[in-house]
């Protein structure tokens, strides 16, 4: 009996193996892979939304509610917009004009993951922009800039960047 033994044990590891052999191999499991394959497609990319963003604040200007500013906001970016229509809603101001997109210049791209981030430097020209009083008068501020720089933070979403914050930094300037 004792040969017997290790036979038994020798063909229950050979059928062992030969079952785990059939058996299919686990799926891999996705990774998340960057929605950009350099800094300059993020780039390009982040300015085109900027781009549509701005023509989507000058659609509300003029009185259309589409395309909506607030598709292309996510996080503080969002919240300021709202609390921005809220305030001149309050103060019966609204904006009248254009503003132009002087220069877009990226600054930072994080590609590491598949929600990536760009930072860029966006110079917005405003001097064909005022803002008015629900009776029509001018309020818009005299010592206002012509152009201002802002520094805008986009992050991805499903393969597209919104814009999550937008500030000026300490020096404005274009």
């Amino acid at each position: 009996m004792s040969t017997r033994y290790p036979t038994a044990t020798l063909a229950l590891a050979v059928v062992a193996a030969a079952l785990s052999g059939c058996a299919p191999a686990p799926e891999p499991s996705p990774t998340p892979t960057p929605a950009f394959a350099s800094e300059e497609e993020a780039f390009a990319a982040a300015e085109e939304v900027y781009r549509e963003y701005n023509e989507a604040v000058t659609a509300r200007i003029a009185g259309a509610s589409t395309p909506d500013p607030q598709d292309y906001l996510i996080g503080s970016a969002l919240e300021a917009d709202i609390d921005t229509l809220n305030l001149f809603s309050a103060r019966k101001i609204h904006l009248e004009g254009t503003s132009v997109v002087a220069s877009f210049s990226g600054e930072s791209a994080d590609l590491s993951t598949a929600a990536t981030t760009v930072v860029a430097a966006v110079c917005l020209d405003a001097t064909r922009t005022r803002v008015v009083t629900d009776e029509g008068a001018d309020v818009t501020p005299k010592d206002r800039p012509e152009t201002s720089l802002l520094r805008v933070t986009f992050v991805s979403v499903d393969g597209r960047y919104q814009i999550s914050n937008s500030e000026l930094p300490e020096d404005p300037t274009c």
